[in-house]
């Protein structure tokens, strides 16, 4: 009986052996449960394997950014920050001395063009025979003056541009005001309604921005601004939504600018409008 009994036992199914009053089905079922009751053991593992991996990630972007952090406040970056303010604050300068040297260029110009157009009519007066009245007196040498702008002018141009340049858009807009009202008569006059025009244009208020170039043609047709100043008013009826004279405008810069830089920003803003 001993050896039947041990036996059975030898083939019996796994685990049997540990229930000996309980039947094989019975056995079996408790094996299912207990493996069953492995699932949320091993679910769990795997989230908290995922929340091992999650914490690692964010050490090592908590290392980066304090690279990072230490980067920019090392001296060698201060410095190229202090550098590149300084040179941008230059070149805000140096479009102030451009934009006044050729102000200053342009009144020359037309000068020598007046005394060039008066020698050319002496020269044809003599050259057609016509004597000058004998009791006349030789003209004396001719003395060339000219007309350059006074200092504070000058000054108070130079400085609304600059803050007009620095992005003060209040403030240039206040000066440009000041100085038209000031100095109506100024070389500068058609350039201070220019760029006062930009700076209500760079507000956003595209409304008084159009009215102050439009002005700026009809005054000062021959202005080197008057071309800019049809390109801008092409752009300010674009922001406004009038479709049908932004293209007017930006057709007549095209026509009459070919080739140049207006041309082509007045090309591109075209296709805008053709939603391009």
């Amino acid at each position: 009986m001993g050896r039947l009994a041990g036996s059975s036992n030898r083939n019996a199914p796994p685990g049997a052996f540990l229930f000996p009053q309980v039947g094989v089905a019975a056995a079996a079922g408790l094996l299912v449960l207990a493996m069953g009751s492995w699932g949320p053991l091993a679910s769990e593992a795997v989230a908290q394997d995922e929340v091992f991996a999650t914490q690692s990630q964010i050490r090592d972007l908590s290392r980066r950014l304090d690279r990072i952090e230490r980067t920019l406040d090392s001296s060698a970056m201060q410095e190229l920050l202090r550098g590149a303010e300084t040179m941008n604050r230059e070149m805000r300068e140096l479009r102030g001395e451009v934009e006044t040297l050729r102000h200053e260029l342009e009144r020359l110009n037309a000068r020598q063009r007046d005394q060039f157009r008066n020698l050319d009519e002496r020269v044809a007066t003599f050259e057609t025979g016509a004597a000058a009245p004998a009791d006349t007196a030789a003209p004396a040498d001719e003395v060339i003056e000219f007309d350059l702008p006074e200092a504070d002018e000058q000054a108070a141009y130079q400085e609304a541009f600059e803050q007009l340049m620095a992005g003060d858009y209040n403030a240039a807009m206040s000066g440009l005001e000041r100085f038209i009202e000031t100095y109506p008569d100024s070389d500068y006059s058609a350039n201070a309604w220019y760029w006062l025009a930009e700076a209500k244009y760079a507000s956003g208020d595209f409304e008084a921005a159009l009215e102050d170039f439009e002005h700026l043609r009809e005054q000062y047709p021959e202005s080197d601004k008057s071309g800019d100043a049809l390109l801008k008013i092409g752009y300010a009826h674009y922001e406004l939504g009038n479709e049908d004279e932004a293209r007017e405008a930006l057709e007549a810069v095209r026509a009459d600018f070919g080739g140049t830089t207006l041309d082509r920003l007045a090309r591109e803003r075209l296709r805008r409008l053709d939603g391009q």
